[in-house]
């Protein structure tokens, strides 16, 4: 964890927080759960506490049915180093039995967050009848199938000797249109594009902010389109329209 919470390390991480004062239901193992779950949605980095609330929820914690989002509050804040968002959830211990029983309790944790990671993690009260928190879902944000064809055929029926203004319409309509997705019935973000023309020949990259990355060209009146994978990206490769033209 980037920061550390001042609860933590006051009571250090192998103790429970009630030793120190804090006399809310939870054990070591919901205190390392909780602090493990903070450090991972804390990058990359969420706008908001909503955009938290569903990085939590999308982790393998939070799809459990032992663990939901109780609160998500954006915070005031003036700099990067002040917390931004608060959230509060909580985690389910069942009843377990082995040498003796150890009843069924609720952990519930406060959690603030700045740019930098987490400014703060402490056991709370849980609140009373609380509703866990769905946040509403995400416009989908990735490049469909169907964009590969599309860029392929566009790159074929450009001008011998293209300008900016011929690669530009091509790009505006001979991509698919956003889909709109039939169960959350919202349309998806477009990929952002970019091209380069030197000469006769054009490079042309689609991506997302995702990560997502098409790369496209015509190059000596060939032409030829393919995706970067994870292992691309592992080797750092550049996700351009330069790229795109300089590629053999």
């Amino acid at each position: 964890m980037r920061t550390v919470s001042r609860a933590l390390t006051l009571c250090g991480a192998g103790l429970l927080l009630a030793s120190c004062g804090v006399f809310a239901p939870g054990d070591a193992e919901t205190d390392r759960q909780s602090t493990t779950l903070a450090d991972a949605i804390s990058y990359p980095q969420q706008p908001d506490a909503t955009g938290l609330a569903r990085a939590a929820l999308a982790t393998t914690l939070g799809r459990s049915s032992n663990f939901s989002v109780l609160e998500a509050r954006d915070l005031e804040h003036s700099d990067a180093k002040d917390p931004f968002a608060h959230l509060v959830w909580r985690i389910h211990r069942p009843e377990s039995t082995g040498w003796g029983t150890t009843p069924a309790f609720d952990a519930c944790y406060a959690v603030e967050f700045n740019y930098y990671g987490t400014t703060s993690l402490e056991r709370t009260t849980c609140p009373a009848d609380a509703v866990p928190i769905t946040p509403p879902p995400l416009p989908r944000a990735d490049i469909p199938p169907d964009f590969e064809p599309a860029l392929k055929a566009l790159l074929g029926k450009l001008p011998p000797a293209p300008v900016d203004a011929d690669v530009r319409t091509a790009l505006a309509t001979g991509l698919p249109a956003p889909r709109v997705d039939p169960e959350t019935h919202l349309a998806a973000i477009p990929p952002e594009t970019a091209f380069q023309i030197k000469g006769t020949d054009v490079g042309v990259v689609v991506f997302t902010r995702g990560g997502d990355c098409m790369m496209g060209h015509r190059l000596h009146g060939t032409v030829k389109v393919w995706s970067l994978n994870w292992r691309d990206h592992i080797q750092e490769k550049p996700c351009g329209a330069e790229a795109a033209l300089s590629t053999p």
